[in-house]
This record gives C-alpha cells, structure tokens and sequence, in this order.
C-alpha cells in the first residue's frame, strides 16, 4: 500500500509540479537524478511549430511491458506519458502521433521506405538488433547535427555512447527515459517455499553478505533439485535447480563476469572478444556450474514451459528480465529476486540487458530537422523523472516482495552494461553463431558442443567480417 500511496504521490507531482526539478546541469557520474520533470521544458526557447506532427516509430512487442497501455488512467506511468507528451505539444504547437510495428519484421518494412527519400517517422525507439541492422546502411542520420539538442545533459543516458558514437563524431544512436533502456536486466528470481524445504541458504543473506557469487551460487545449484519419484532421472515431475525464459540468461552470467563477446577498440572499432584470456575458462566454469543432472531444465527451448516450471514450484531459480515479474504474479509461493551472482574476475555485480532493449535512432528522411530536434530534446528531458514512476509501478504490481524493489534499485539498475554483439547480431548468421550460441548451446541446449571449437573454428572470419560490415562505416 505505501508503494502505490508513493506512485499516486510521484504522478501528481509530474502533473502539476512544473518547478520541482532539476537536470539543467551538465552530466554527472552515473545515472544522475531523476528529478527532472517540466523545469527544463519551460526553459527551453519558445517555437511555434505550426501543428507539425511528430511522429514515433516504435517496434515493440505488443502487450509487452515496452509498450504501456496509453488510455488515461490506466496507470501512474501512462498518465506521466500522456501529460509530458501534452505540456510538449501545447510548448511548441505540435502534435506526438505513434506509429507501432513488429520488431522482428521493422528493418524488412522501413529499409526500402528511408532509402526512398519517405519520411517514415520522425525518431525510431527500435531494438538494438534493429539499430545495428540500420546503422552499417545509410539509413540513420547523424543525430549530433540535431538543432537544440545537448547530449551532455543528465536526462540523455549513456548506456550505449561508446558504441553509437563514432571517433569522427557523428552519433546515430542515443538513450533515453522515454526508450526506458532498464526495461531488460536480467535478474534471478528464487522460489521462497523451495529454498527453506530444500535447506538452502537465503539469497538474499548472502546477497547481503557480499557473498552472492559464483562460487556460492554452483553450491546451491548442487542441492537445489530434488528427484521427487526417486527414479535416478530427472523429468517434468521433479524439482530442477534453475530455468530460464530466455537463452539470454546464460549470457548474462558470461557478461557477469566483465567479459564481451564484442567490444570497442581504444580507436573505435568493433573487435571479436571471444578469443581474449578469460573467455574459455569462464565458459568452462559455467558449464560445469549448470551441467549436473537436474541443475538445469530445459524444457525443450519452450520458454513459456520454462516459465510455467517456475510458476509451479518445480524450479528453484529462474533467469529472466527483472521486468518480467509480472508473469509470475500467479505463482502461490513467495519469490524473490537477486541479481545475476558477481562473476570469479570482477568486483562488483554487472546486469546485463538484452538484443531486444529499446534504442533511439533518426531516420536519415526526416524532412524537418529542426523540429525533430527540438521536440526530442523536449521528450528526453520531460521523461526522465519517468523512470522514477516506473520503478515504483514495476514494484508495486510485479513483485511479491518489498526486497526485490531494493534490490533492483540497489544492486540491479545501477550496473546495467550490454555488449555491441546484440546491436549486431542479426547483421549476419555467423556473428550469432559465434558468439552468443557459442555460450548457451554447450551450457543449455548440447552437452557434446564445445565452446572453444565453435569459437575457433571461425574467429578469424568473424572478424574479417566485422572489419568489412561495421568498422568500414566507423
């Protein structure tokens, strides 16, 4: 109850509140505050646009928590969006119409529309995988020519600058509250009732304790299943130690340890990482981790099997977005959540997000460059305190516990980190093939497959390519 008195609380301040802000400095160390709200829309030079329609392409999954429901009321968050887009469009007499498409089809769609001189939107919140289709084509412009709109503010997050920016200068990417970027850390969601039956140690004490690692965390996993018909094989009536509704969740752990798959070179360019120091002993250790019978369940790649499991108290531990909780409403046990377990290499917990987070991006067919400007600047800085709402509505209807609100807020969304091969993985079969099924297909899916072959066997193609594809546009 306090949560959702604390929502209502936050939604009436962006409504009414026009100077309770900040944001109007330059950026800060880390993620800065949120508190920007109408302050710096108000500040900003006064332009009447004659009624220009501002169009935003957004490929996003319907139903998903990307995309909010919109109708007044429906919740905290909705009515943020809908009052900042309004204070948007009576500042400078425009309108904010949006336009949605299927993710996986928006490259095929708009591709040949922006070579073709259409205007097909006016910004494009699209997934990494998307950007990095679009970005080694003509088909972006180069958001850092923008009119009136500043980069180094605290309100442009800069998740993804080292890639999206080029040594020359030229931008084509950017983040921002509006393409809320932390809807896809991946967390661990533990099942309460299974961790006392089975005599396991409290997640999060251990998480407490400084103790939430690998080492501790293969422990678990050993004692965390349970052959329930005591037939010496696991099957779909027994207790598995953990399961994920993604394959992303094997890669978190390989992220978790500080380690890419692709990384930038101190000139800029896109390198093969996974032929570096660390990479087959890390896999190693993470295949032995989830290798014992009953460790993992699988369920046959069907990840809404491997959700049902967990929902019905027969996982222990599942791997998903922190922001999928939602799903797991219906469970009748208690759970909980911690973030993916510190990796052997590092010192601290990273959170990785996945190919589908939300990027922006402008198309090179935009015909009014000083509007778009303009009004995206207007939309960064106006939905940065959004991201406070969210945080509240996420835990108020997605958790069951007042911990796993902590916990992300604490441990989860200040150390979330991607890697560029989710920009560019859908560029060409063998990045894919090289990299992330290189992690999952020995540790989930093939006990027989081996990383370091898969790796080997095409590095230095890999990298040829990467040098023809994405760095000759860099």
């Amino acid at each position: 109850m306090k949560k959702r008195v604390l929502s209502l609380i936050i939604c009436a301040c962006l409504l009414v509140v026009a100077l309770c802000g900040c944001g109007d400095d330059e950026k800060s160390s880390g993620k800065g505050s949120k508190g920007t709200t109408f302050e710096y829309l108000n500040k900003m030079p006064d332009k009447d646009l004659g009624g220009y329609n501002f169009i935003i392409a957004e490929a996003c999954y319907y139903g998903s928590e990307d995309r909010p429901n919109m109708e007044p009321g429906a919740s905290e968050l909705s009515d943020a969006i809908l009052a900042r887009n309004k204070a948007i469009e009576e500042k400078f007499n425009c309108t904010i119409t949006y336009d949605y498409y299927d993710p996986t089809s928006f490259y095929d769609e708009m591709y040949p529309r922006i070579m073709s001189g259409e205007k097909v939107a006016d910004i494009m919140d699209v997934t990494l995988f998307t950007y990095g289709k679009l970005s080694v084509g003509e088909y972006l412009y180069d958001m850092s020519t923008l009119p009136n709109v500043n980069f180094k503010k605290d309100h442009w997050i800069d998740i993804y600058d080292d890639t999206v920016s080029l040594a020359s200068g030229e931008r084509y990417g950017a983040s921002a509250a509006f393409a809320n970027p932390y809807t896809h850390g991946f967390g661990i969601y533990f099942n309460k009732r299974l961790i006392s039956e089975l005599g396991l140690d409290d997640p999060y004490k251990l998480l407490k304790e400084g103790k939430w690692n690998w080492e501790n965390f293969g422990r678990l996993l050993n004692k965390a299943m349970k052959d329930t018909d005591s037939d010496a094989a696991f099957g779909s009536n027994d207790i598995y130690s953990i399961t994920g509704g993604l394959d992303g969740g094997i890669t978190a752990f390989y992220l978790a340890n500080g380690l890419n798959m692709f990384d930038i070179d101190d000139n800029g360019f896109v390198r093969y990482a996974m032929t570096d120091e660390n990479v087959i002993p890390t896999l190693t250790t993470l295949k032995s981790m989830f290798a014992p019978p009953g460790a993992y369940y699988y369920g046959g790649g069907d990840s809404s099997l491997c959700t049902e499991m967990f929902i019905n108290g027969q996982v222990t531990f599942y791997m998903n977005l922190t922001t999928r909780g939602q799903a797991l409403r219906e469970m009748e046990d208690e759970y909980g959540l911690v973030p993916v377990p510190m990796g052997p290499d590092v010192d601290k917990y990273y959170s990785a997000i996945d190919h589908n987070t939300p990027i922006v991006c402008v198309p090179s067919s935009i015909d009014n460059p000083e509007a778009t400007g303009i009004i995206l600047e207007a939309l960064a800085a106006t939905s940065y305190s959004e991201l406070d709402v969210w945080q509240e509505e996420i835990a108020t209807l997605y958790y069951s516990d007042d911990e796993s609100a902590k916990v992300l807020t604490d441990y989860i969304l200040p150390n979330v980190i991607y890697d560029p091969v989710f920009m560019y993985s859908r560029i060409d079969k063998s990045f894919e093939a090289q990299t992330i099924t290189a992690i999952f297909k020995p540790i989930a899916r093939d006990p027989n497959a081996d990383a370091a072959t898969i790796i080997n066997s095409g590095k230095d193609a890999v990298q040829a390519l990467i040098d023809e594809v994405i760095n000759q546009g860099r």
